[in-house]
């Protein structure tokens, strides 16, 4: 993932003021009221309640003012405390919990939204998951609830501060000393949270091992390799090995944030306490120019005053800690992606060409297609036939501009295709992939990739019907209803792999396309089912463009033009009938795969 032109250390007030402005969008009048909240809690403990009340009573007991105004004073102090203490309440329970869960869905909505723009080859780099975790923290450890609420914390003891500083003035200047020793337990925390910071960075690969690990012992998609094998042992010692780097990491930087952290402590209670209350002494003992009720309202707005001082260096540094996590937001949010989108709107289909097209996976050494070059007209059925690693896969990825061509170019209606809109480009193909992934929703849902309404349900049944999925989808409770997979719901149900292969298939048969990618379609079903599902797929593709990418060739008898790969190169290329006569690699693969298939099929009918 490409770096970002950012700072390498989070500027505190540019990270709080983005997170403040997406606090807005999402909840605009929860963030108001949650700083007014605490802008009045703030000011009325820390002046009113522990400063002026306090004075108010010492006067009486002096006798400097009358028993009615005492009553008075106090209160209006109490009423005041029922209101802040009413309004807290309000804001800091229902306010609060609706605005979190907004901030929350706001929040990930970005991340989700960018996570879908970055290019698949984001997918297969290690630093761009360490980057996407780290980009989470905000969300998952709750450091937008923090930022926003240390904020307005932050506000309420500046106003506490400057009102106890300027009552501390009015007794003494000398008192404002206390002010600085905070100052620097800012500096201690910020190394501290940089360390802290560095610590989290290096141990993120280790944590996603751990998590890794976790995935594998805990789903059913690893649970009969992992009890029939003795896998568990290799994945247990990665555990083993990621737990055991952590602890060094730990070691490393644990002995760095225990100093920082005794400094930060001794500026921030020992000297302000001893220096702020010996003072307070000399001046009543010694020089005995101030009264005890005097002392008395000094010591506790020096206490007040140190208290707000050391929360506010601790809510300080907390929010450059997490305005660090911040920073890896911004950052990902604000990559850009590689594949850009152009301007063009793609007509109807009329060709796709690739000429002399070469592709190497990032990281690898040696390219996964080279020198390729080939011609689809309208209306043809293409095979794409060789074997395991030939680099078919790659074809269909780059045919819909999951990857760009690193030689060469792609020509769709003769004009490169980085030319087009990416979306509307994508929208001209139905694909279905080899890795076929079914969502823990309706069956409906799964077909249509979208909301279900009377409008387009019937959609999803003529769909179901063509991929030969019909009849077992009518067996279920809920029919075209059913939640698929059990991970939300207990009456969810599990299809057999095959099963789910076809609803994978209706996909394709309920979008409006133009080309048609399948990938594998039929890796999930035996040679009878194969069979059939072909026949539905020619019939429900008549007039249509359709590319099979497969390693088995019952496909390609059927097809206008095979094209056979080897070693990611274009090595054959023609009809069946021609490639049987050139008794080339296709007519080699062909013969050793029809007799596998005879055995299969007359097996499946016994």
């Amino acid at each position: 993932m490409r770096a970002v032109d950012f700072k390498a250390k989070a500027h505190i007030f540019r990270n709080t003021a983005f997170m403040l402005k997406s606090s807005f969008k999402s909840a605009p009048v929860a963030t108001i009221l949650i700083y007014l909240a605490y802008i009045s809690e703030n000011v009325y403990y820390s002046v009113v309640f522990n400063v002026m009340f306090l004075q108010t009573a010492l006067a009486i007991i002096e006798g400097n003012g009358t028993f009615r105004e005492f009553v008075i004073k106090i209160c209006l102090i109490i009423f005041g405390k029922l209101a802040v203490d009413l309004f807290s309440y309000i804001v800091f329970h229902p306010v609060r919990e609706k605005y979190e869960i907004k901030f929350e869905g706001y929040l990930n909505k970005m991340i989700f939204e960018k996570a879908q723009q970055v290019e698949l080859g984001c997918y297969e780099n290690p630093d761009f998951f360490d980057n996407y975790n780290r980009a989470t923290w905000v969300v998952e450890k709750g450091a937008y609830k923090r930022i926003i609420e240390g904020s307005a914390w932050t506000v309420g003891s500046v106003i506490s501060i400057i009102s106890l500083a300027i009552y501390l003035y009015n007794i003494d200047p000398i008192l404002l000393v206390i002010i600085v020793c905070p100052v620097i337990v800012m500096y201690f925390r910020i190394k501290r949270n940089s360390v802290e910071f560095q610590k989290e960075k290096e141990m993120t690969p280790y944590e996603r091992q751990k998590d890794y690990t976790k995935r594998t012992v805990l789903l059913k998609d690893f649970a009969k390799e992992i009890k029939t094998t003795g896998i568990f042992k290799v994945v247990n010692r990665r555990f083993k090995e990621a737990i055991d780097t952590n602890i060094k990491l730990i070691k490393k930087f644990g002995w760095r944030i225990a100093v920082l952290e005794m400094f930060s402590d001794f500026f921030g209670e020992v000297i302000p306490v001893a220096g702020g209350f010996g003072y307070g002494c000399y001046r009543l003992i010694v020089r005995g120019d101030i009264p005890i009720s005097e002392f008395s309202v000094l010591v506790s707005a020096i206490t007040n005053c140190r208290n707000k001082l050391n929360q506010l260096a601790h809510y300080f540094t907390m929010q450059q800690k997490h305005c660090l996590w911040v920073q890896n937001l911004r950052e990902f949010l604000a990559y850009e992606t590689k594949i850009q989108s152009g301007d063009l709107e793609p007509g109807e289909f009329e060709s796709l060409e690739f000429r002399n097209v070469s592709f190497c996976y990032s990281g690898n050494k040696r390219n996964t297609l080279t020198n390729v070059s080939f011609k689809i007209n309208k209306g043809e059925s293409i095979a794409v036939v060789g074997h395991n690693g030939a680099g078919k896969t790659t074809l269909s990825k780059l045919m819909m501009r999951l990857y760009d061509v690193g030689e060469g170019e792609i020509l769709y209606n003769g004009v490169n295709i980085k030319e087009y809109d990416l979306l509307r480009y994508r929208q001209k193909f139905a694909s279905v992939f080899q890795d076929y992934r079914i969502f823990a929703m309706t069956v409906a849902e799964n077909v249509l990739i979208d909301e279900v309404n009377e409008s387009n349900i019937s959609i999803a049944r003529k769909a179901l019907k063509q991929s030969g999925v019909y009849e077992k989808i009518l067996t279920l409770d809920e029919q075209e209803n059913t939640i698929l997979t059990r991970e939300f719901d207990e009456e969810g149900v599990s299809l057999s792999g095959g099963e789910s292969q076809k609803v994978t298939i209706a996909r394709m048969f309920a979008k409006n396309f133009d080309v048609a990618i399948l990938d594998e379609p039929s890796s999930a079903l035996d040679p009878v089912a194969e069979s059939k599902m072909y026949d539905s797929l020619m019939e429900g593709t008549k007039n249509k463009t359709v590319i099979y990418i497969s390693h088995r060739l019952s496909s390609a008898t059927r097809s206008d033009n095979i094209l056979v790969f080897s070693g990611g190169e274009l090595i054959e290329n023609g009809t069946h009938e021609e490639l049987m006569t050139l008794d080339g690699e296709y007519c080699r693969m062909f013969t050793l795969q029809a007799s596998g298939y005879r055995e299969e099929v007359s097996d499946s009918e016994e």
